[in-house]
């Protein structure tokens, strides 16, 4: 008894007898005859009916031996990395700018400051420039005017970051105002106003003290008498117990002795306070050193 061959089988022998590089059969018959006799699932049966060949069904799963390697992205040199990254603009200070540009000045300009930042200079080169008349035509024929969004996930940062001066650079001393001005929440501003009263008055405390420990030292008179008699009087113990107190009361003061707070900080939230008009209103103290 002869093998029973199946449809499908026949007509791949068939095609290979009368045409070797045939790789499709026409005829809708063998198709019949092969979706109605073989064992066949339902994807293989729409691959036939669409032209497929089978060996591509029966070895769906494995990957083209001549498969693309991707080529690892080459790096770039350090002086490139380093200005692109100085022209990056955080999406924080971008608002802050689209801020003051919408709202606070009329005039779509940026304050002259902002002009040494790097990042923004690059970003709006255009907002810098005293041609007002070129700047409007520029604007009517090629640019496309932003509506500035409010965003409560960059007002917190904004907020947060507002005694932060390696956040917010004195450069930007202008538009936080700005900003900070149109704040209506109340506990927002009671919170950041106690912060700014803080810091004002840690500053007047620092500068009382450098004033009393710079007078103590102009009307303090070296008693040179008294070393020399102990020298004389061979007292060297009470000379290196004295020497030794003397550390000790140093070490003290230096350890007791108050950080100033940064004074980029101390203005801008003195400026705030004024802004807000918080009563009562302290005025800061100055030294006559580089501090002041």
């Amino acid at each position: 008894m002869s093998e029973h061959i199946p449809a499908w089988k026949r007509i791949n022998i068939k095609r290979q007898q009368q045409d070797p590089t045939n790789k499709h059969d026409d005829d809708p018959l063998n198709i019949t005859t092969h979706l109605a006799t073989g064992s066949l699932t339902k994807k293989q049966k729409q691959k036939i009916i669409r032209g497929d060949d089978r060996e591509e069904m029966v070895h769906k799963g494995k990957k083209p031996k001549t498969e693309t390697i991707t080529k690892k992205k080459e790096k770039l040199p350090r002086e490139e990395r380093d200005a692109k990254r100085q022209n990056v603009l955080k999406d924080q200070l971008r608002y802050l700018i689209d801020f003051y540009l919408s709202k606070a000045n009329p005039q779509g300009m940026l304050p002259q400051q902002l002009y040494s930042l790097t990042n923004v200079r690059s970003n709006y080169p255009e907002k810098f420039g005293t041609d007002v008349n070129h700047k409007d035509e520029e604007q009517d024929t090629t640019q496309v005017v932003d509506v500035w969004k409010f965003s409560k996930q960059k007002q917190n940062w904004l907020i947060k970051h507002f005694f932060n001066v390696e956040q917010l650079p004195v450069e930007y001393d202008d538009l936080l105002l700005s900003y900070f001005k149109e704040l209506k929440s109340p506990s927002i501003k009671d919170r950041v106003a106690a912060a700014c009263m803080q810091n004002v008055k840690q500053w007047n405390e620092y500068i009382e003290k450098q004033e009393e420990k710079m007078k103590s030292i102009v009307e303090e008179e070296p008693d040179e008498h008294e070393k020399h008699q102990q020298e004389k009087d061979g007292k060297q113990e009470d000379k290196t117990e004295n020497l030794e107190q003397k550390q000790q009361e140093k070490k003290a003061d230096e350890e007791s002795e108050l950080i100033p707070p940064d004074k980029r900080v101390v203005s801008r939230s003195q400026q705030l306070l004024k802004l807000w008009q918080i009563e009562p209103f302290i005025e800061l103290r100055s030294f006559y050193d580089e501090t002041s």
